[in-house]
């Protein structure tokens, strides 16, 4: 869960299709770690602190926007919030996968279009191919102008 229009296309979906309150969703925030900058001298282990203060309040605030956002589409399932703070979403996503022992994992996707996915990878396509899990990623709408 990043906050963004797929995350919250695909919790819509699950509302349409599955809502049930024998389920029990897991949203995950995963923030990028500033660590490398810390090796290249470029960050403070100040600034790094801060970083991750920051990456904390926006998961914190992300988790009040989904709360929100459920109970405005009448989900009616147990919700719990994650933060982690990982080198890459895929694989964290992944793991956490495993660690909650998923039955299901929902995600949008962007829609970037298969020659800039090759090149710069997709979160939905990594977890996709990696988890193991049922998993359904919610493209973005025909209409959108995104190939």
């Amino acid at each position: 869960m990043d906050g963004s229009q797929h995350c919250y296309r695909a919790l819509s979906w699950y509302a349409e299709n599955l809502n049930s309150e024998d389920d029990q969703l897991v949203f995950v925030y995963v923030a990028e770690p500033p660590t490398s900058a810390i090796a290249a001298g470029v960050t403070t282990p100040e600034q790094m602190t801060a970083g991750l203060q920051e990456a904390i309040t926006k998961g914190k605030g992300l988790a009040s926007e989904v709360t929100q956002k459920c109970s405005e589409l009448g989900i009616k399932a147990q919700t719990r919030f994650l933060e982690r703070i990982a080198h890459g979403a895929g694989p964290a996503l992944v793991d956490l996968s495993v660690e909650e022992n998923a039955d299901l994992i929902v995600m949008g996707n962007r829609g970037i279009g298969t020659l800039r996915r090759t090149f710069m990878g997709s979160v939905s396509d990594y977890v996709l191919h990696h988890a193991h899990r049922p998993t359904i990623i919610v493209p973005p709408p025909k209409d959108s102008g995104h190939h």
